[in-house]
């Protein structure tokens, strides 16, 4: 897997703060880019008109969003582990100095045909980017390259937290730190923790989630598969108790042959029944075949399966327990009204 560029989190800078794993690089470009566009100057006696182009160049979209991250203010709305509820976060930026705020670097203007002086342009629109880069590394990560981000809630309270950077000499950011952890910003088991009678699989859960913050990604599709084959054998094991099933033909069936046993006798969930063909194949390729790289490239789908199959179970209980109460009620209603 290609390292991700930084401005492939444009749009998500939060996940960049709070969810992307420690110590795993992150790409910055520093080539330069070029925008082009054309003004027309006037006309001739024939009316054609007669056209200026302009290519501009500039410094490319890694280097914009880098500026943009550490130097302006942000407010992201995201889980605060402190407060245990979702508000505002905010960054209050980095000073910059005021003439590198514009990303543009020099412009090249021809009428008719480019000639060779583009190419002094090009030049020195990459010794110019060059120079800004250093300038900006130098006042922004100082002499050990190191960045700290301080954040802090808008609760009363004012939680402070903080994300450490360290930028490499061949110019790759990675996360050294961050502080609450990756684990504690992670709020999306939470509604799963309260309501999950199997408080392993919970467990499980918070385990993956963890190997895959520290990028141990095989370690956290294994955790993924035990929660896939405890669903199975919980939901086998209440199929044996009402008599549905017969114990030796599942224990000897394969993982897919399981889950569809199950499904025709009404004990697994739809979504479950249809993508259990390749979903525990992927995960046991990870566990036994697949690189950390592949792993942490596929993890995120992998986990938002499992949780699908999570939420079935999670509405089939409400409706079985709603379904029973619902029915002693009635059975009461029935009795008053009988006597």
């Amino acid at each position: 897997m290609e390292n991700k560029r930084i401005s492939d989190f444009s749009g998500n800078g939060s996940s960049l703060l709070f969810s992307f794993p420690l110590y795993t690089k992150i790409k910055i470009d520093t080539s330069i880019e070029t925008k082009t566009d054309s003004e027309i100057l006037g006309y001739d006696e024939e009316d054609v008109p007669d056209i200026l182009h302009h290519i501009h160049f500039v410094e490319n979209k890694d280097i914009r969003f880098l500026k943009k991250t550490v130097s302006e203010s942000h407010n992201f709305f995201y889980f605060c582990p402190f407060c245990n509820k979702e508000l505002p976060i905010i960054y209050k930026g980095h000073e910059q100095k005021e003439n590198y705020k514009d990303s543009k670097l020099t412009t090249y203007s021809y009428m008719y045909s480019m000639t060779n002086e583009f190419e002094d342009y090009e030049d020195s629109a990459i010794k110019e980017s060059a120079k800004r880069f250093m300038e900006l590394v130098e006042q922004i990560f100082g002499e050990d390259r190191i960045f700290q981000m301080n954040l802090e809630c808008t609760s009363k309270h004012k939680h402070k937290m903080y994300v450490v950077f360290h930028l490499t000499d061949d110019n790759y950011l990675i996360k050294t730190g961050q502080y609450p952890s990756i684990y504690d910003f992670d709020n999306s088991l939470k509604e799963y923790k309260k309501i999950l009678k199997d408080k392993n699989i919970s467990k499980e859960l918070a385990n993956a989630t963890i190997l895959i913050t520290h990028n141990m990604a095989v370690g956290a599709f294994l955790y993924l598969r035990r929660i896939f084959e405890k669903l199975i054998f919980e939901k086998f094991e209440l199929a044996k108790i009402d008599n549905k099933i017969d114990e030796k033909t599942f224990r000897e069936a394969k993982t897919k042959e399981k889950v569809i046993m199950l499904h025709k006798i009404g004990y697994v969930p739809s979504f479950l029944a249809e993508i259990t063909t390749f979903l525990y194949d992927i995960l046991s390729k990870g566990v036994h075949e697949l690189s950390e790289q592949e792993c942490k490239l596929y993890y995120d789908t992998l986990r938002d399966a499992i949780l699908l199959i999570l939420e079935e179970k999670v509405e089939l209980e409400r409706k079985e327990k709603l379904k029973k109460e619902t029915k002693t009620e009635l059975n009461k209603i029935h009795t008053k009204l009988s006597d």
